[in-house]
């Protein structure tokens, strides 16, 4: 696989407010020894131990983890990442904008609220910061106390969450959304190519395909216009970590269209217990008329319905004709800066972001704004 771990900032610990900050390797460390604890409060593959194990290896940023509470027992923690953008320190979640969902971990509203103090504490030691966290709940007791606790600090709505509820019972998927798939098929057949579909889930078949996914996928972001963030050997690094960890825990489903032996689309769905995530997709771009895309997704759905004790198939963020269901969620970004003077730098960095996107692709996009 490419690229080695990351080097980030030497080892470091302060107390604050109650709280605990690790920094570099020994946030990793961290991470290592309480990935028990964290999986067990965690819902989604993206709140994962492993998860954040990656984003701290391979990730630009230098992870910092703040806990509260005894070191290895904690009763709330919180995965973070800092970064300088336009000379000013910025704090996110772990995984950044990468995270479909993100989550500050405690165990209680006592907890909750001991995380806050210890996250504004440690916010308070540095004379210039912005803050963004992103993709969190806007009902969490954490989530809460921080707005709170910050001066100026405001929610942002994120973008839709399509979903299936009861995707294996109340829930009926359309004769369309089904024919979708069998004109896709069809066209296959009437054209005399060979063709199957592969559910790859053991972790050597998870990595024997992934070299080929990933090429799939840079090119067909290529093809439309965009760099593809798989390029970076970081990102493409994070990626296969993410995806052959997820293999090893039995947590994922990677479904394959082949044609006359190339792979002309993928699906990868994430498994989370009694929710089935549709984490990544593309249809190969010189076998685009066979609609291998749709033809995974649809194979992805039906696993979820069929599956025992399967409730919910979510489609992540975005909204898009292909992702179908009966449900919609939004998650929320907290935001706060250490003065008026950041807080316009960021609001003109939103505003150039705003304006690249419908000018440029996104890719370059946030590259733009993230010097």
């Amino acid at each position: 696989m490419t690229a080695a771990p990351t080097a980030h900032t030497t080892a470091a610990a302060r107390t604050t407010a109650g709280g605990r900050v690790e920094t570099g390797p020994a946030a990793l460390a961290r991470l290592e020894r309480l990935a028990g604890w964290i999986d067990g409060r965690s819902a989604e593959f993206c709140t994962s131990a492993g998860w954040l194990r990656a984003a701290a290896l391979h990730l630009p940023g230098a992870p910092a983890v703040l806990t509260v509470g005894p070191a290895e027992a904690p009763v709330a923690l919180a995965a973070l990442t800092t970064s300088r953008r336009r000379g000013v320190p910025r704090i996110e979640l772990l995984g950044g904008d990468l995270n479909d969902y993100g989550r500050l971990f405690h165990d209680d509203e006592a907890a909750a609220a001991g995380l806050a103090d210890a996250l504004v504490g440690w916010l308070g030691t540095r004379r210039s910061w912005s803050l963004h966290l992103g993709q969190v709940d806007p009902d969490d007791a954490a989530v809460r106390a921080i707005v709170a606790r910050l001066p100026g600090c405001r929610i942002e709505t994120g973008p839709p969450m399509p979903r299936i509820e009861g995707v294996g019972g109340s829930f009926r998927i359309s004769r369309n959304r089904r024919r979708s798939m069998r004109r896709a098929t069809a066209r296959l057949d009437a054209e005399g190519r060979t063709w199957r579909t592969v559910a790859a889930s053991e972790p050597g078949d998870v990595a024997r395909w992934l070299p080929a996914l990933v090429e799939v996928r840079r090119h067909r972001d290529h093809a439309a216009g965009r760099r593809s963030h798989l390029d970076d050997p970081r990102l493409r690094a994070f990626h296969e970590t993410v995806l052959l960890d997820a293999a090893a825990r039995g947590r994922v489903v990677v479904d394959v269209l082949l044609v006359d032996d190339d792979v002309a689309g993928y699906a990868v769905t994430m498994v989370d217990g009694d929710t089935y995530r549709l984490w990544d997709g593309r249809v190969a771009e010189e076998w685009q008329r066979y609609q291998g895309g749709i033809v995974c997704d649809m194979l992805a759905v039906l696993r979820a319905a069929e599956a025992p004790g399967v409730t919910t198939f979510d489609w992540l963020r975005g909204r898009t004709e292909a992702k179908f269901g009966d449900h919609e969620t939004r998650r929320v970004a907290v935001r706060a800066a250490s003065g008026t003077v950041v807080t316009t730098l960021d609001a003109w960095a939103d505003a150039v972001r705003r304006g690249a996107r419908r000018a440029v692709p996104a890719s370059l996009a946030r590259a733009l704004v993230a010097r």
